[in-house]
This record gives structure tokens, C-alpha cells and sequence, in this order.
């Protein structure tokens, strides 16, 4: 069985993995199962997106110049 060292970073907790437990994944899921503490790589969805996705600032959309398209220009 390996083990995995637990260091304090800030005011949190990390863990530092071994390379074989190494996740590709910027985030992970965490949560109890059982009284074990589990980390699963975040799978990003579409409803992942839209429940925590960017928003946008309070000036979208930028205002543009209203002005009609050329008539030089073949679109």
C-alpha cells in the first residue's frame, strides 16, 4: 500500500500523490464515501458549464458604432 504525505499550504491541506496516483486533470471531485475520502478527475459537461461557467461583466455586449455595412464589400 502506498502512502501519500499531507503538508499544509495557506490555510488548507494538500496532498502530495506518488507519480503512479498522478491525475490528469486540472480539478478533481472530492467527497466521503464510507469514511474514505475520495478524489475523482472533474469531468466538465454542458450543465457543469452553465451552472458554473464565466459569466459575463455587467457591459456585454460592448457597444458598437451603429453603422450599416459598406456597400463595397460583397456580404
Amino acid at each position: 500500500m502506498k502512502t501519500a504525505r499531507v503538508i499544509k499550504s495557506g490555510n488548507s491541506q494538500a496532498i502530495r500523490l506518488p507519480r503512479e496516483f498522478q491525475i490528469d486533470a486540472g480539478e478533481v471531485q472530492i467527497f466521503r464515501q464510507k469514511g474514505d475520502l475520495v478524489l475523482r478527475p472533474l469531468r466538465k459537461s454542458w450543465q457543469d458549464y452553465f451552472a458554473r461557467g464565466r459569466r459575463f461583466c455587467d457591459d456585454f455586449p460592448p457597444t458598437i458604432d451603429d453603422q450599416s455595412p459598406s456597400e463595397d464589400h460583397p456580404w
